[in-house]
């Protein structure tokens, strides 16, 4: 009887994880337009890595991980470390009002953004008061890829928020209450004690920012279409779906996903070490 209550989640694990995995990693090794298909074997995995958009992108998903990594940590462990000095009730308003920004769609969150940094936007405006710009924003990846990270980064830290929250707030009260009698002023039992215990969820925040920097797609669609401010994500996109090159997409899937999974097991061995 108990099996067949897992039959459901089985079923569904099979059908939209499972099966899309494997069938990835098989159209990988065919050369294919899902109306007629040639073995051609490993040669996706060769021509990826002389494709010149995917090359790019993963040059620019180095650019994009150190951005996201440290914007996203930074800002959300600053607030976080703010809002549980609250009280209850302002805690779970704050979390509300941080995740709202997180269920918005991508794409309407970029079309604002795109007013802003246009070249006659809001943030042009700001630095012609100072004699600067315009500043072309998206058309080069030196100004592109930060803005895009900055963009992602404010519409998705409110639910890192929510962890960094939920690890503080299960900090025993004891060891507070002790550093306090010891003398010890707020800001160093952050710096001293809040920060150090909170380290494994760190880690655990950078590696999902990792990981959401290789797979930002929709707001570069929106902003930058161009290959300077490319991810992996954007590459499969147009290699499948603009090129129709269907297997060489399939194999750098399968190469995106093997990243993924070494940034997993990267970050169990470094909480192994804690």
């Amino acid at each position: 009887m108990k099996f067949l209550l897992l039959l459901p989640s089985l079923a569904f694990f099979i059908l939209f994880t499972l099966w899309p995995i494997v069938e990835v990693f098989r159209l990988s090794l065919f050369n294919t337009n899902f109306i007629t298909s040639r073995f051609v074997g490993i040669q996706n995995y060769i021509d990826t890595f002389q494709n010149e958009l995917f090359q790019q992108s993963l040059l620019n998903g180095i650019f994009y991980i150190l951005l996201m990594v440290i914007g996203t940590t930074t800002i959300s462990l600053l607030i976080s470390l703010l809002v549980a000095n609250l009280n209850k009730r302002w805690q779970n308003s704050t979390r509300i009002l941080l995740y709202i920004p997180v269920l918005a769609g991508g794409v309407i969150i970029a079309q604002v953004w795109r007013w802003i940094f246009s070249s006659d936007g809001v943030v042009n405006w700001l630095l012609s008061l100072f004699g600067l710009g315009p500043i072309f924003w998206f058309s080069q990846g030196a100004t592109a890829i930060p803005v895009v990270v900055f963009i992602v980064v404010l519409s998705s830290f409110g639910s890192y928020v929510i962890i960094f929250l939920a690890s503080i707030l299960s900090i025993d009260k004891s060891i507070f209450e002790a550093a306090r009698i010891d003398g010890a002023s707020d800001g160093q039992i952050r710096r001293l004690i809040t920060i150090p215990i909170l380290t494994p969820t760190i880690i655990l925040v950078s590696l999902l920012a990792m990981i959401g920097a290789l797979q930002i797609v929709e707001t570069i669609m929106t902003l930058a279409p161009q290959s300077f401010a490319a991810t992996p994500t954007y590459a499969i996109y147009m290699n499948g779906f603009k090129n129709s090159k269907w297997g060489m997409a399939s194999a750098q899937s399968v190469i995106l996903l093997l990243i993924t999974v070494g940034l997993s097991i990267l970050k169990r061995k470094v909480e192994k070490q804690q």
